[in-house]
C-alpha cells in the first residue's frame, strides 16, 4: 500500500513527465513551424516573379527578385508604400484592385528607383493576418513581351495587307497559312487552301526536275528564287516570281517554309510583246528582217552539216506604190497583210516566210530536192498574189510580184550571199517585164 508521501512523489514525477513531454511537443512544433517558414521563404526566393508583402499598404517583406526588378535594396523596400513601385497615373487602378481583393492580373507602368519605367503584369491577393490587413503582390516584367507582341502585330498586319502573295507550309509542304493577297490572286479562300499542298496551283507545264531542284534547295536550308506558271481555281493561268525560304527554330532546325510571291503575268505578257516586236513584223506577223536572217543562218549551218540543198526566194511587189498612193496607207496595210497571209498559205510549215522591207518578202524553202520545186512554189505565189484584194473602201484591186531565186550551196555559201544573189535575180525579173520569177543562174532540174 502506498502512503501519502509516496503518492505525492508519484504525482510530482508524473507531472514532470507530462511537462517534459509537453515541452518536447512544443519544441517539435516550433521546429516544424520554422522549417515550414524556411520552405516558403525558399519558394518565394526561387520565384521568377517579384513578390512583396504589404501591411496596411506598406511593404513589410519581399523576395530577391523584387529587389532586382525595382532597383531598391531590401532595406529600402521595407517600409515603402506599395504605390511607390508604380507610376502615379496607375495608383487609382492599383487601389481598386487592392480594395476589391481581385487576384486577376492587370497591367501597370512600373517605376524603378532610378526613375526608369517599364511594364508590369501585377496580380494580388488580400488576406487577414490577425488584426492586420495583408496583401501579397506578385509582379512580372512584361516590357520585352509587349515589345515582341507589338512587333508581331506589325508583322502580321504587314503580311495581311501585303500586295504580295504569302504562303507558309510545314516541312512536308502542307499549307498552314495564306494571306488575303493569295486568295485574291488564286481564287482559293483561306479555308480552301489550308491543309492542301501548293500543287493545287500547278499549271502542269513545268517539269518534275524543276520542282525537284526547288525542294533540294530549300531542304538544304537555302533560299530558292524562280518563276511559277500557275493555275487559278477557275482554271486561268498566271505567272509568279517567288522566293521560298526555310524558317528555323532556336536550334537551327527547319520548322516551316515561307513563300513570298509576286504576280508577274502582265510583265511576262509585256516581255512577250516586246520579243514579238523585236522578232516579228507587227503589221503582218511574219518574222522581221532580224529574225529572218537568224533563221537563214541556222538553215545554212544545218545544210552545211547535212549536205542538203535549199532555196531562197526574194519577192518584191509590183504596183504597191501605185495602190498605196491611190487608195491611202490604210489600203496599203491591207495589201501587205493579205500578201503575208497568201504567202504563208503557199509554203510548207517547215518553210519560213519573212518581211524584210516595205514591200519586200523572203521565203526559205528547206530541203530542196529538185530545182523545179522552187519554181513551182514561186509560180504558186505569183498566182496567189494576183488575185484581187478587197480594200477598206470596198473596192477591189490587184498587184503582181517579181521573184528571184537563189540556191544553196551553188549560188552562195552564206545567208548574205544568198540574199544578194536572190535580189539580183529579182531585179532581172523587174528589168525584163515583172510579175514572174527567175533563178539566179539557169537551173537544170536534177
Amino acid at each position: 500500500m502506498i502512503n501519502n508521501s509516496e503518492s505525492y512523489l508519484l504525482l510530482v514525477f508524473c507531472g514532470l513527465l507530462l511537462m517534459a513531454a509537453a515541452g518536447g511537443l512544443y519544441l517539435r512544433s516550433r521546429e516544424r513551424f520554422y522549417l515550414r517558414e524556411e520552405h516558403f521563404r525558399h519558394l518565394a526566393e526561387a520565384s521568377f516573379e517579384a513578390i512583396v508583402l504589404s501591411r496596411e499598404g506598406n511593404i513589410c517583406d519581399c523576395n530577391e527578385r523584387a529587389v532586382e526588378l525595382s532597383g531598391y535594396s531590401r532595406d529600402e523596400l521595407l517600409g515603402l508604400s506599395l504605390d511607390s513601385l508604380f507610376d502615379s497615373r496607375c495608383h487609382e487602378l492599383v487601389q481598386q484592385h487592392v480594395a476589391s481583393g481581385f487576384d486577376q492580373p492587370y497591367e501597370v507602368e512600373g517605376v524603378r528607383k532610378d526613375g526608369s519605367r517599364y511594364l508590369l503584369e501585377v496580380r494580388g491577393k488580400s488576406y487577414r493576418s490577425g488584426r492586420y490587413s495583408m496583401r501579397a503582390t506578385s509582379m512580372r516584367d512584361i516590357t520585352l513581351r509587349k515589345l515582341e507582341d507589338a512587333r508581331l502585330r506589325k508583322l502580321s498586319a504587314a503580311v495581311e495587307h501585303s500586295p504580295a502573295s504569302i504562303v507558309i507550309t510545314d516541312t512536308q509542304g502542307t499549307i498552314e497559312y495564306v494571306n488575303p493577297a493569295f486568295s485574291r490572286l488564286t481564287g482559293y479562300s483561306f479555308e480552301e487552301a489550308i491543309g492542301h499542298n501548293p500543287r493545287i496551283l500547278k499549271a502542269g507545264d513545268q517539269s518534275d526536275e524543276f520542282y525537284r531542284e526547288m525542294w533540294e534547295t530549300v531542304t538544304q536550308g537555302l533560299e530558292w528564287r524562280g518563276e511559277f506558271h500557275n493555275k487559278r481555281k477557275d482554271g486561268t493561268l498566271f505567272w509568279e516570281i517567288a522566293s521560298i525560304s526555310p524558317i528555323t527554330d532556336a536550334n537551327g532546325l527547319t520548322t516551316h517554309y515561307v513563300a513570298v510571291k509576286e504576280n508577274i503575268t502582265e510583265r511576262k505578257e509585256l516581255q512577250e510583246r516586246l520579243e514579238q516586236m523585236a522578232q516579228f513584223d507587227m503589221l503582218t506577223g511574219l518574222p522581221n528582217r532580224r529574225m529572218f536572217l537568224d533563221r537563214l543562218a541556222q538553215t545554212v549551218a544545218v545544210a552545211k552539216r547535212s549536205g542538203q540543198r535549199f532555196g531562197l526566194l526574194f519577192i518584191d511587189l509590183d504596183g504597191f506604190k501605185r495602190m498605196n498612193d491611190l487608195y491611202g496607207h490604210e489600203a496599203g496595210d491591207r495589201v501587205l497583210k493579205t500578201v503575208a497571209a497568201r504567202l504563208s498559205a503557199c509554203i510548207r510549215i517547215s518553210d519560213t516566210a519573212g518581211r524584210i522591207g516595205g514591200d519586200e518578202f523572203t521565203v526559205i524553202l528547206g530541203a530542196l530536192t529538185h530545182y523545179s520545186d522552187a519554181g513551182q512554189v514561186a509560180e504558186k505565189i505569183l498566182q496567189a498574189l494576183q488575185r484581187p484584194i478587197t480594200l477598206p473602201n470596198g473596192q477591189k484591186d490587184s498587184i503582181g510580184s517579181s521573184i528571184g531565186i537563189s540556191v544553196f550551196p551553188e549560188d552562195a555559201g552564206d545567208g548574205d550571199g544568198l540574199l544578194a544573189t536572190a535580189d539580183d535575180a529579182m531585179y532581172e525579173v523587174k528589168r525584163t517585164g515583172k510579175n514572174s520569177y527567175r533563178f539566179y543562174q539557169n537551173r537544170v532540174d536534177i
